[in-house]
């Protein structure tokens, strides 16, 4: 019989597979086009993903603006969220997966258990939030735009769910979720030993005192609501060197909207598939024909493997460092055992 794992693992395959016709099929009229080439001998690919990379810099100063001091540099924080997007865009895993990694990092990176991952839970908070506000704000523009019930009846529906999914997700937190963490902490460490130093973790402690720093929450918010301001700039970026300037209220829509059917397919490893038919359907919208919306969601793929591929040469570089650095460290200290400083190999007591 195959189990629930491997039944998972087939799913997210299929959808995989789904999502690259998918993404092929859109894209077949916009791969043949005259434009194409344009883009990737010119200078847009690089400056989106720059532009990206400043969007990821905001984020991980949003995540660091949640720890107390001393805590790790602004570059270290840069380096991991540039690792979790690299590893959310490029390897088959789920979000989960690579804020797992991130908090790997962040624990090499001298941050306790309890303060990296309480503080990472809270930043994906605020982030979820302003990313509601983000899209608020782009049904807004939208419906001053095109001012028709059916978008008004869509932007309610739309934000109520994304309003109540915040809401769980913080009353979760609130009544307790990372107790259950905890637990299960305390239970792998009773199976294998190498767990034990984990239990000390107060995760759920952790947790609800950065629910009461207002300040810090308020800080990490504007910082991924600019960051999200910045996306825009990726789309603005690339209408205009396709040839066909867009005001910021059209990229501000776009992006927005875009983003809300790439969170729908959270599922999807890289929201394959998913992402440029939100483009497409989001760009139809403000009247982007469909050969203009697929050249978008083509420099945003092609973006993700420009960043994500040394984002994962520098997350193996990162681990492979610290583990030849813990290796030598062992090899000296084991050495000092067997030989105390100072002494000799032929001497002797008398």
């Amino acid at each position: 019989m195959i189990d629930g794992t491997v039944w998972i693992g087939l799913l997210r395959i299929g959808l995989v597979l789904v999502g690259a016709a998918a993404a092929v099929c859109l894209g077949w009229n916009a791969l043949t086009g005259p434009d194409l080439p344009l883009l990737l001998s010119g200078w847009c690919v690089p400056a989106v993903a720059v532009l990206q990379l400043i969007q990821q810099g905001g984020c991980g100063c949003a995540w660091r603006r949640l720890i107390d001091a001393p805590c790790p540099s602004r570059w270290v924080f840069f380096r991991i969220r540039w690792i979790r997007v690299s590893v959310a865009a490029l390897v088959p895993v789920s979000g989960v997966g690579a804020a797992l990694v991130a908090v790997r990092l962040a624990t090499r990176a001298d941050l306790r258990l309890d303060v990296a991952s309480a503080s990472l839970t809270v930043d994906a908070t605020m982030e979820i939030i302003s990313q509601i506000v983000f899209t608020a704000l782009g049904f807004g523009l939208l419906l001053i735009a095109v001012p028709e019930a059916r978008i008004l009846d869509r932007a309610a529906a739309t934000l109520m769910l994304a309003i109540l999914i915040a809401a769980a997700f913080v009353t979760a937190q609130r009544i307790g979720g990372m107790r259950a963490i905890e637990l299960g902490i305390s239970t792998l460490a009773r199976r294998w030993p190498r767990f034990l130093p984990l239990i000390e973790a107060r995760l759920h402690d952790q947790l609800m005192r950065l629910h009461r720093q207002p300040r810090a929450l308020f800080a990490a918010g504007l910082l991924h609501f600019g960051s999200w301001l910045l996306g825009a700039g990726e789309i603005w970026l690339i209408l205009a060197a396709l040839g066909q300037p867009a005001s910021p209220t059209k990229c501000v829509i776009i992006e927005s909207l875009s983003m809300v059917g790439r969170s729908a397919g959270f599922f999807v490893p890289g929201a394959l598939g998913v992402q440029e038919i939100a483009v497409v359907v989001v760009g139809k919208l403000v009247g982007l024909p469909v050969e203009t919306a697929m050249m978008i969601a083509i420099v945003k793929r092609l973006r993700d493997v420009v960043i994500g591929v040394p984002g994962l040469f520098v997350w193996q570089w990162v681990e492979g460092f610290r583990f030849e650095i813990s290796q030598i460290a062992k090899s000296f200290r084991a050495a000092l055992v067997r030989r105390p400083f100072g002494a000799t190999s032929g001497a002797k007591d008398h």
